[in-house]
């Protein structure tokens, strides 16, 4: 499917999404790795960035002051306070070359502690040696060279820059060390700041039907034909995956947005599915909106709630193994799927004694306004439901059209 929608038969390329694209990229771009590796160990100078001589004269100079007792005095608080505002090295060190690379599959970044030209010359490189060895175009578009500290650069989804654009300004930060353990560290403002893209998660959704472009939210109508502990769960996959992921980020706050969104959308397609308003399907479910689900005689009833973060905290080791709860989603997705009324009695005439089978219509949204729905499928568009359970005889009524006149009045009972 290209971006306006039409299918394009191929013979070339993988399945988007498919575990076999990251895996063919590592191999294939194997020596990609190894070309920058290259550039690496050529490039590379200098065992350490030399001293600033302006931070250093400063230092002493409060040397000499602590020896007289002078620490506590207003010249000397001035003087700590203009060395913060500082780098204890040069910035700017000629002698002094760092190259970083990193890949996640196809993605990849490079870091250069060196001038504009360096970088230039880097990305030539790599240029040349992606057309004449792997045969592969670098995007130009895509590949830019940006400064980290006046300028944004993306990678992974993630926006990232250097220092938070003001003046540096001196603070103390908590860190996590290689142990779990966590320290107390000065940080001058030129720090590395990863930031979660929020408007371009808005628009994703936008796309995805949960909102308008300016955030709105609204119904999301493919959805609303399935059962109500299904679209929560739905909902909360997207609210816990997006959040899961972006935890780490500077900005986490932000993504209170993103959650409010998703739960009002969640909110209105509920509406729409029992034709009701929103104030009253928060009345109904509560202001997490929980489903409860009757159990089976002997069993427990199940809930099921809407995932609703409250610590909007920053956290920036988040992403580290083992700071959230694993969910186990290859289990929520087989019971998404599987998911049936098939234990459910026939809902025409209450029959649990023979085999119960499933009437279904292939799209609900085909009996729209548009296309007046007739016969049995009436009773389908007025639940809102694709499929209902019914036994053999009552099926095979449906299919001779026998149970074309039914009211929905008449049925054992409505499957919710």
């Amino acid at each position: 499917m290209d971006l306006h929608g039409e299918r394009k038969d191929s013979l070339i390329g993988t399945p988007q999404g498919s575990i076999v694209s990251p895996i063919l990229a590592n191999v294939y771009l194997h020596e990609l790795d190894e070309c920058v590796e290259k550039q690496r160990t050529k490039r590379e100078k200098g065992q350490a960035k030399r001293r600033n001589p302006v931070y250093h004269a400063l230092g002493e100079k409060k040397r000499k002051m602590g020896k007289k007792g002078k620490t506590k005095t207003r010249e000397c608080k001035d003087l700590v306070h203009k060395m913060r505002s500082l780098p204890s090295q040069m910035v700017n060190d000629p002698e002094y070359i760092r190259i970083k690379y990193l890949r996640y599959a196809d993605d990849w970044i490079i870091g250069v502690w060196g001038n504009r030209a360096l970088a230039e010359d880097i990305k030539q490189e790599i240029k040349h040696f992606l057309g004449d060895q792997l045969k592969l175009t670098l995007s130009e578009e895509k590949t830019r060279i940006t400064h980290a500290v006046s300028e944004e650069a993306s990678f992974l989804g993630t926006v990232l820059r250097m220092g938070n654009g003001r003046d540096a300004e001196a603070k103390v930060t908590l860190s996590a060390c290689p142990d779990g353990k966590k320290v107390k560290r000065r940080s001058t403002g030129w720090e590395t700041v990863m930031r979660a893209p929020t408007p371009k998660l808005v628009k994703k959704l936008s796309e995805k039907g949960f909102c308008t472009k300016n955030g709105t939210p609204t119904s999301k109508t493919g959805w609303s034909c399935l059962d109500a502990d299904q679209i929560v769960q739905l909902y909360s996959s997207v609210n816990r995956g997006l959040q899961n992921y972006y935890r780490f980020a500077d900005n986490w706050a932000q993504l209170s947005w993103i959650q409010y969104i998703l739960e009002y959308s969640l909110a209105k397609t509920l509406a729409q599915k029992f034709k009701s308003s929103v104030r009253k399907v928060f009345k109904r479910f509560g202001k997490n909106i929980t489903i409860v689900i009757k159990g089976n005689p002997g069993k427990k009833d199940r809930k099921v709630s809407f995932y609703l973060n409250h610590d909007w905290s920053r956290k920036r080791e988040a992403f580290q193994p083992g700071s959230l709860p694993d969910i186990d989603r290859i289990r929520t997705a087989m019971r998404m799927e599987t998911r049936s009324k098939l234990g459910k009695p026939c809902c025409v005439c209450g029959e649990t004694a023979g085999q119960i089978v499933m009437h279904h219509v292939r799209h609900i949204r085909k009996l729209s306004h548009k296309r007046e729905a007739r016969g049995f499928n009436r009773i389908l568009r007025a639940i809102n439901r694709k499929q209902i359970p019914v036994c053999t005889i009552c099926h095979g009524k449906i299919h001779r059209g026998e149970y074309d006149g039914v009211k929905l009045t008449e049925l054992a009972y409505i499957p919710r």
